[in-house]
């Protein structure tokens, strides 16, 4: 999927805690090479109040620190910031807000543009509820961008990564690329390998890239930008 506004990618996840907002560090770095890039988070839970009883959005602060251009405010860059660590149709709804596509999708025009790359964060797994009727899958499907998954080598990701792909694919959408992470920092033993092997073998067209528990950018994550980049 591609948008006209500008390029950019959308990084979503088999769960939460999966560890998104540290590949989207990864990727920002990665990227910073070749053109000027940005951020958005279109949906922060769990924000904290800063010296001036504002919300600030964390994994704004953590991405913004490793070289991603503020294009706009802190309202187009993390347009929906909520206090309670819930759920985001959850966090809306306690806060007498709807959570509006259309709205991130202008929020998406004003931060990007087609001169830089937007790295889109999304919150959770892919089914995620931004309302009653609608899901972190329909924010994708609205945006328009290449999908990058993050899923784990651990015990169960089988299951989790192929259901995640299943409902993708029902819309129409086959990821740009699979991030493993091993947040959990699991053993790379034979299972860790036959995991990954399994995984590849059902998106063979996508990138893939295996993370390290806080590896840092290296050259495997600038070779998997650069194959991300002829998809953009």
């Amino acid at each position: 999927m591609k948008n006209g506004t500008g390029h950019g990618l959308f990084v979503t996840g088999t769960d939460t805690g999966i560890g998104k907002t540290y590949v989207a560090r990864l990727l920002i770095e990665g990227f910073t090479d070749r053109r000027t890039v940005t951020y958005m988070k279109p949906v922060q839970t769990g924000c904290t109040r800063d010296s001036h009883g504002n919300l600030a959005a964390p994994d704004f602060d953590f991405v913004m620190r490793n070289g991603a251009h503020m294009s706009a405010g802190i309202d187009d860059h993390v347009p929906y910031r909520f206090e309670p660590a819930c759920s985001p149709h959850l966090a809306a709804s306690l806060a007498g807000v709807t959570i509006s596509l259309e709205c991130i999708r202008e929020k998406f025009s004003r931060v990007s543009n087609k001169k830089s790359i937007t790295i889109v964060e999304g919150a959770g797994g892919v089914l995620t509820p931004l309302s009653e009727t609608t899901s972190m899958l329909d924010l994708m499907l609205h945006l328009r961008l290449p999908v990058v998954l993050v899923t784990s080598p651990r015990l169960g990701t089988l299951n989790h990564t192929l259901l995640t792909l299943e409902a993708l694919a029902k819309r129409g959408i086959e990821p740009a690329g699979i991030v493993v992470n091993n947040v959990h920092e699991v053993a790379e033993n034979f299972i860790y390998h036959d995991n990954f092997r399994v995984l590849r073998s059902h998106v063979p067209n996508a990138a893939f890239l295996q993370v390290g528990h806080d590896s840092g950018c290296d050259a495997n994550v600038r070779e998997f930008c650069d194959a991300l980049f002829e998809r953009l």
